[in-house]
């Protein structure tokens, strides 16, 4: 969830009072769910105490199939990294290494190019920041002063459809929403995308996206609860509502959204918590018409976590998936397996024997040899 700091001030201090009286006693570190082809394991990678309200990226260097992950810990507010060297976990103080500004708690994104590491975060005054590894060494670059644009703030997602970098944001004093991006690695520029789409502004809630080449999807909540997407066909941007579209119920403030296309298909998949706390599964081929699935009405499970993160992940040997957050602070996932014609419902905290998860925090997920690692806030 996003508390923009002048438009949803009043919304999110009441949600947060309320929210911490609930919020477990013992420290929250990074958890990884690992899963080797029959059963999960869990694992406390330890490092620092994470934010309760982190949110979590994760990414795989190449050639060496490198694990990182990238939090929030504090106070002081610092964006740190767990990497895994093939042999032990470590943490690192990306804020502490390079100099960068204390950060604003909450939103990260990240991608790698090689062995290159770009890592996206809002500082304390609202600034965007690019921290990047050349390979060499880490260093921080303020992306907000270089293109003189607007305080920045939501959930983050950033991508590279090579060589151009873009990272996409929210306006936090207008609800806009904004992309800085390059074409050359260095030639940084600010568009608005809701006034170059016409379209509707992001009222707050989650964003995901991806690209198919040169194609950019972008997916958010506007304010009105109902799940939008802008597409760049690689001529013109455009803006479509999926919750009309798909006469599905509209979201609640706090909700959180998350997209993937399966490799090697052109079905583009859209998961959603609607206002009763079902998490719904929009689904498209080559964008041509959207359908609506409710997968806890499918599979006969309880409602989600109010405001869970979500992150959906598709590999051959397990299927189309979203793992979130329920209401008995366990991670589960659903899941259609190959050759499968029914969603079916699995308890990873149970079936891993893992502690409770943090409710508020971030899920991210990656692909390790084909094969789903999930991490999560956890005690």
């Amino acid at each position: 969830m996003f508390c923009a700091k002048k438009v949803f001030f009043g919304v999110c201090v009441l949600w947060t009072v309320c929210s911490l009286a609930a919020l477990p006693a013992s420290a929250q570190q990074v958890h990884q769910l690992s899963y080797n082809g029959s059963s999960w394991a869990d694992q406390n990678l330890g490092g620092s105490q994470a934010y309760v309200f982190s949110q979590i990226a994760s990414i795989l260097t190449t050639p060496n199939d490198q694990e990182h992950v990238y939090y929030f810990a504090g106070p002081p507010w610092h964006i740190h990294q767990l990497f895994f060297n093939g042999t032990s976990w470590s943490d690192e103080d990306l804020t502490a290494e390079t100099g960068a500004p204390e950060a604003d708690q909450y939103p990260v994104s990240a991608f790698s190019v090689g062995n290159y590491q770009y890592v996206f975060y809002c500082d304390v005054n609202n600034d965007l920041h690019q921290l990047l590894y050349n390979n060499s060494i880490w260093a921080d670059t303020d992306l907000t002063k270089i293109v003189g644009g607007p305080q920045a703030g939501g959930q983050l997602v950033a991508f590279t459809t090579s060589p151009a970098i873009h990272v996409f944001y929210m306006d936090i004093n207008s609800g806009d929403v904004h992309q800085i991006f390059n074409t050359n690695g260095t030639n940084w520029q600010d568009q608005d995308l809701t006034v170059t789409t016409g379209g509707a502004p992001d009222g707050g809630n989650g964003v995901a996206g991806f690209h198919i080449g040169n194609f950019q999807y972008l997916y958010f909540f506007d304010f009105s609860g109902h799940v939008h997407q802008y597409l760049y066909n690689n001529s013109n941007w455009s803006d479509e509502d999926l919750t009309a579209l798909t006469h599905s119920l509209p979201s609640v403030f706090g909700n959180n959204v998350a997209a993937y296309v399966p490799p090697g298909s052109k079905k583009l998949l859209v998961y959603v918590q609607a206002k009763n706390n079902h998490i719904l599964q929009l689904a498209s081929t080559n964008n041509v018409g959207w359908t609506s699935t409710d997968l806890t009405s499918k599979t006969k499970t309880p409602p989600a976590f109010p405001g869970t993160s979500m992150a959906g992940f598709y590999a051959p040997s397990t299927g189309l998936q979203v793992n979130y957050m329920t209401g008995l602070a366990h991670l589960d996932q659903f899941l259609l397996a190959p050759h499968a014609t029914a969603w079916q419902n699995i308890d990873l905290t149970a079936e891993s024997g893992s502690t409770g998860v943090t409710p508020y925090g971030g899920i991210s997920v990656l692909s390790l040899q084909s094969l789903p690692v999930v991490f999560y806030l956890g005690n």
